[in-house]
């Protein structure tokens, strides 16, 4: 929440505050970031350890997951104390919790969803015996369809953030 072209708020607490939402910021949606390179990884690979990966970034993401509340707690926080600029007043800081609404929105009722048939159906696809050429396991196509969907829902994460950094950093 920093102020381009004005002075910002200069009280301790709302810097401390700031830090912390940036701090937070980073750590959570920079972790979230990385979820649709991940199961393009285990996608590629294909195998019972690569569920067992997805697994284990699952549990990574339930971090990041709770940094980016975190975020929105100390924004709000700094929102609250600051004065000028960075305000409740101000149309850009609720667009930017809208677009924070959205965000989690889409990672509670798209992409992690996704993500966890995607995994049960990694491990249920690597416990069936080879199926010979041209077969093709039922598993796979219900793959395909999940890994677009988290990929859909990622996408569309990843503009709002920027939309969401755009708000903060400009102010308009």
């Amino acid at each position: 929440m920093s102020t381009v072209g004005s002075a910002a708020p200069a009280g301790w607490g709302y810097q401390l505050l700031v830090l912390l939402h940036v701090v937070c910021a980073v750590g959570g949606f920079g972790g979230l970031l990385y979820r649709s390179f991940v199961l393009d990884l285990a996608r590629r690979r294909g195998d019972a350890a690569a569920a067992g990966s997805l697994a284990v970034f699952g549990q990574v993401s339930q971090v990041a997951e709770a940094l980016v509340y975190l975020a929105l707690v100390f924004g709000l926080a700094a929102v609250a104390v600051g004065s000028g600029t960075v305000s409740f007043g101000r149309p850009w800081v609720w667009a930017a919790l809208a677009a924070w609404l959205v965000m989690v929105g889409l990672l509670h009722g798209l992409v992690r969803p996704a993500e966890k048939k995607y995994r049960s159906t990694m491990l249920e696809l690597a416990q069936l015996p080879p199926v010979p050429p041209p077969g093709r396991p039922t598993q796979l196509a219900a793959l395909d369809s999940l890994y677009r969907r988290v990929g859909l829902g990622m996408g569309l994460f990843n503009v709002l953030l920027l939309g969401s950094l755009y708000l903060m950093v400009f102010q308009p």
